[in-house]
This record gives structure tokens, C-alpha cells and sequence, in this order.
């Protein structure tokens, strides 16, 4: 089948537009392109369209050339722009919640206010504003599940660290290893004792192998991208050709100054970038070093320090007192940073100063 040049340009802006309503221009040679129109005039019309998944390009096409032209109209495409007007499963503050309730939706309801979108936006905005409240009042929500503020106030070190042991969760249910990983990193910068830190380790285990999995897809598909770049450029105009340098040297700018600002935030990891192999090279011999190091922490007998301490606090409440310093002093030698062993200590040497009971 031959297919000349513009109907190729018409058929790679139908597949890689990724809007979801978009202008459509259909053609008397029965192909279309999807974007959006910038202008339209007796000689033709001017569209905005998608030359790859990022990089956008313009193109004009004779009004000879046009079959029909469909539209969307600015409500809808406004609409859109709002978003699915649901709150992510994890809230820790309003960052979300307030530009959508404070700029966007009060401007679409002003802008639109007769658009057949106006009573669905209405329905949910008192979900959005009850979600704001709570979290203004110190509840949190993590992958779905509520926090409340006194919850967190009772026991905050414990609290914290099941929060972000959540959103590590959370992530690896969104099949991003990256963040979960970042995630752990908090977790075992700020809460090394917490008794979530076993399943903390062998979860983070389970991310470097996803990550080692995505660094070998993204060596070989950046291989195969970069040759089928390197053939495109060389077929194409030169001002195609310009652009698309112009795209590849934005990407490996971008994802250097990602890399950078990754490390300003503290964290060692940082997305898979098929297009650096400088970067890919890192993060490989990242996941070398922290599975190496994580399997030797993976051998620290947190779980059993877990059981002991529990059972010490156990003991404790039925006034065994001897018996709760010997699970203590097991909990101790198993783990000795749980941060239980601390608090427990604690209710010991309280207890033991209380006077016997008079027989």
C-alpha cells in the first residue's frame, strides 16, 4: 500500500494525540488528524497536533484537501482540562484540593454556566470541600484509607512510619517502583524502628527487581528508539528534521535537570530515562548497591523483635513484671533499635517503683 507523505503526517496525528475530545479535521482521501485547530480561513485550517507523545507540531492543511471539519466545543474542552474531579487515594495535604476548589471550578462555573457539565461539576464539589475539611483538621488519607488527627496524635512515630509504608504501597500498586522506592527511603530515614520496617524491606526488595526489569526494557526500546530516530531525521525536511533534534535534546536536558533535582530532594532514585544511557547506567549500579545492602538488612530478626516486644507489653498489662523484662531483654538482643523497646523500658521502671500490694 503507498501512502504519500501527507496522508503518513494525517495518520501519525490521529495515533499519537493523546487527547481525549479533540478538534478533528477529516480529509477527502478519507484519513483525519485530531488536535487543535489554531486557525480557520478560506485557504485552510492551521492545527496544533502531537508529532510524538511530547513534542507537538503545527500543520496546514488546504481547505481543498478537507472533507468536514468537527469541533469541540470550549465547555467541553474546558471541562477536561478540570481533570476526573477526584481526589488522589493519597491526601496529605490540600496542595490538590485547592486550586481546583479556589481558581479552576469557580472559573469554569463562571465562564460556562450553561454547559451540560455544570450540575456534575456541582455534585462534586461537596466531596472535594468535606475531603479539604478533614484534612485541614489533621486527618490524612493514605491508598484510600483515612487517618484521623488523634489516631496520628496517639502514637505519631508508629503512626507516621504505617503512613508512608502506605504510600510505598500505594505506589507499587501503581506499578512505580521509583516511588516506592523513594518512599522507603523515608521510611527508613525517619522511622528505622518502626514495626513496618520488615515488610518495608522486603517490599522495597521486590521494587528493585520491577526497576532492574525496567532498566533492561528501557536499554533495548532506547536502543531501537534512538536508531529509528536517527532514520527519521534522516529522511526528513530539514525543518522536520530540526524539530525533531530540537525535541531529543529538550528530553535528555530534561531528564538531566529530573536527575538533579532527585538528588536536591535527598533521594537516590529517579525515574527510567530510555534516552540516557548515562542515567540508565546509574540507576543500575544503584540497584545493584541498595540490593545488596537491603538483603543483609533483610536478615536483622525485626519480626521476632516485633513478637517479643509485644509480648513484653502483654506481660506488662497482666503485672508479670520479671517475665515482661525477659521478653524485654530478648527484644533487645533481636532488634535493638525497635522503638517499642524504648517505650516499654519505660512502663517497666514505672511499674517497678509502684509499692507491692499489702497482703
Amino acid at each position: 500500500m503507498n501512502i504519500n507523505r501527507h496522508s503518513l503526517f494525517l495518520l501519525l496525528a490521529v495515533a499519537v494525540s493523546p487527547c481525549m475530545h479533540a478538534d478533528m479535521v477529516f480529509l477527502k482521501d478519507g484519513s483525519q488528524c485530531n488536535g487543535e485547530i489554531l486557525s480557520d480561513g478560506p485557504d485552510g485550517i492551521t492545527i496544533e497536533y502531537f508529532a510524538t507523545a511530547t513534542i507537538k507540531d503545527q500543520k496546514t492543511i488546504a481547505r481543498a484537501d478537507i472533507d468536514r471539519v468537527e469541533k469541540v466545543s470550549p465547555d467541553l474542552k474546558a471541562y477536561e482540562e478540570l481533570g476526573s474531579l477526584a481526589s488522589p487515594e493519597t491526601l496529605m495535604d490540600t496542595s490538590f484540593l485547592d486550586p481546583l476548589l479556589d481558581q479552576k471550578i469557580p472559573e469554569f462555573m463562571r465562564s460556562y454556566p450553561y454547559s451540560s457539565k455544570i450540575e456534575e461539576v456541582r455534585g462534586k464539589i461537596k466531596v472535594l470541600e468535606d475531603e479539604r475539611m478533614r484534612i485541614r483538621q489533621g486527618d490524612r488519607r493514605i491508598d484510600g484509607i483515612w487517618f484521623t488527627a488523634a489516631e496520628i496524635a496517639a502514637d505519631p512515630y508508629q503512626s507516621g512510619a504505617r503512613i508512608k509504608y502506605l504510600q510505598m504501597k500505594s505506589a507499587a500498586n501503581s506499578n512505580n517502583p521509583v516511588e516506592a522506592l523513594r518512599s522507603y527511603e523515608l521510611l527508613e530515614k525517619d522511622f528505622p524502628g518502626s514495626e513496618v520496617m520488615p515488610d518495608g524491606v522486603d517490599g522495597a526488595l521486590k521494587q528493585l527487581d520491577l526497576l532492574q526489569g525496567a532498566i533492561s526494557s528501557a536499554r533495548f526500546n532506547g536502543d531501537l528508539a534512538e536508531k529509528n530516530r536517527a532514520k527519521a531525521i534522516a529522511v526528513a525536511p530539514a525543518d522536520q528534521a530540526k524539530i525533531l533534534k530540537e525535541g531529543v535534546d529538550r528530553e535528555l536536558n530534561a531528564t538531566k535537570e529530573f536527575i538533579k533535582k532527585s538528588a536536591a530532594d535527598g533521594s537516590k532514585f529517579f525515574p527510567v530515562f530510555q534516552n540516557s544511557k548515562e542515567a540508565l547506567d546509574d540507576l543500575q549500579a544503584l540497584v545493584v548497591a541498595e540490593r545488596t545492602r537491603l538483603m543483609q538488612l533483610q536478615k536483622t530478626p525485626m519480626r521476632e523483635g516485633i513478637a517479643a516486644a509485644k509480648e513484653c507489653a502483654r506481660l506488662i498489662k497482666q503485672g508479670k513484671l520479671k517475665e515482661a523484662q525477659g521478653q524485654l531483654a530478648l527484644s533487645q538482643k533481636l532488634w535493638p533499635i525497635n522503638i517499642d523497646n524504648t517505650k516499654f523500658k519505660a512502663s517497666l521502671e514505672q511499674a517497678n517503683k509502684q509499692p507491692s500490694p499489702k497482703s
